[in-house]
């Protein structure tokens, strides 16, 4: 059963994580990037950790196109992780996308959503609001960054579809605002009861 979510506090960013994946390319590539992106956030803090992860046709059996990656994920004393990916554009000119900038523009992502605020990132904020929709008939709050236009067409959505309309409570001290409502307490009829 789902609880009603209370995620408010976003809390001190401790530590980012994150992996790059390379495939059908150097192994040197994946290294530069999870280089040049720690190089990026070393700036602003001390625990960042990037593993990479080489795989070569001969070696794991990956399919036949070359490939880099990059995942990263922000984590906060309260528990809220903030991610950000980019990947290597391959229909761009051969060298004009270099594996450092893949780590840049992947660590200036981070930090953008970082930015923006919230207890989740931009990519998140629809699937959170819609577990409070799903929840039990009990107020339910999260604070979110700047909303996406994804976000803002599922809104329209959960109105149409569960009747759910959110309150919200912009929050001018951190830019960001608070967002609630009153769960549907929906329960799975399909589901067999003892």
């Amino acid at each position: 059963e789902l609880q009603p979510l209370d995620f408010i506090e976003m809390g001190k960013f401790k530590r980012v994580r994150g992996t790059c994946v390379s495939t059908r390319i150097p192994p040197s590539s994946a290294a530069r990037v999870a280089h040049s992106a720690k190089g990026l956030l070393h700036r602003l803090l001390p625990d960042v950790w990037i593993h990479t992860d080489v795989h070569s046709s001969k070696k794991n059996g990956c399919g036949p196109s070359p490939g880099l990656s990059l995942w990263m994920a922000a984590e906060t004393t309260e528990g809220a992780q903030i991610c950000s990916e980019t990947c290597m554009d391959y229909q761009a000119q051969r060298g004009s996308d270099l594996p450092e900038d893949v780590g840049t523009r992947g660590a200036a992502m981070l930090l953008d959503e970082v930015r923006k605020g919230g207890c989740v990132d931009t990519s998140c904020q629809s699937l959170a609001l819609l577990w409070m929709c799903l929840g039990p008939e009990d107020v339910a709050r999260i604070r979110l960054g700047t909303l996406s236009r994804y976000t803002i067409a599922s809104l329209r959505l959960f109105k149409d579809v569960f009747g759910v309309e959110f309150k919200i409570k912009p929050d001018h001290t951190d830019k960001t605002v608070v967002m609630s409502c009153l769960g549907t307490g929906f329960r799975n009829m399909a589901k067999k009861s003892t």
